[in-house]
């Protein structure tokens, strides 16, 4: 007789645990794949994505737009808005000669008093004293004095002329010259009187300057 093969069959703790293999690799994979949809993401906003009018200068930190992050003739004249820019917010010593184009300050661009000697830079008075060269006072011949001359320091440039009577003595005294003169040797007034005051008058002579 021939031999009879006994068939074995599987256990029911070896079914359990292919199932719980089974089960435990579906889970592992939902686990992944949740995380992955959970990773961040980079979003790119083009200029298309934003509203007109929804970037204003409230809505951007301080420092936030920086000289680097704008391009070269990115910002023009033309999409300023009037007075957008004044000296509240320009930082002291920005706008140089560097910074601006040529023929960019034209007279239509100045503000009707903007400039103005104080504007540019310390204004000096300098006064000399002119004397009454007259010997006899209320007499039918006045005199002529000498010619004075207030001359501006190094460096200066003469914006204004000026003269005054110190002294006017019997008040018989006229001023006969008041001249402005440009020299390389330095700019400066020059002038002079005729009195009739017998020496008791004092005139004076400016030069108003900028430094």
């Amino acid at each position: 007789m021939g031999e009879m093969k006994q068939v074995r069959r599987p256990s029911s703790g070896t079914i359990l645990g292919a199932v719980g293999a089974v089960l435990g690799l579906i889970a592992l994979l939902v686990s992944i794949s949740g995380i992955a949809g959970a990773a961040p993401q980079t979003v790119l906003v083009q200029r298309g994505d934003i509203a007109p009018g929804a970037v204003t200068a409230k809505a951007l930190a301080n420092g936030a737009v920086h000289r680097k992050n704008i391009a070269a003739s990115a910002v023009t004249s033309v999409k300023l808005a009037d007075e957008a820019v004044n000296k509240r917010v320009l930082k002291k010593g920005v706008v140089t000669a560097r910074a601006l184009a040529r023929d960019a300050v034209t007279a239509g661009a100045i503000a009707p008093g903007s400039v103005y000697g104080g504007a540019l830079g310390q204004r000096t008075i300098h006064a000399v004293p002119v004397a009454d060269l007259d010997q006899i006072a209320a007499n039918p011949e006045w005199t002529a004095g000498n010619t004075e001359v207030a001359t501006c320091g190094a460096g200066e440039a003469l914006l204004g002329i000026g003269f005054a009577m110190t002294q006017p003595g019997n008040r018989e005294v006229s001023w006969l010259q008041v001249s402005p003169f440009l020299a390389p040797t330095g700019d400066g007034v020059s002038g002079r009187y005729a009195s009739n005051s017998g020496g008791a008058s004092e005139g004076q002579v400016m030069a108003l300057c900028l430094k």
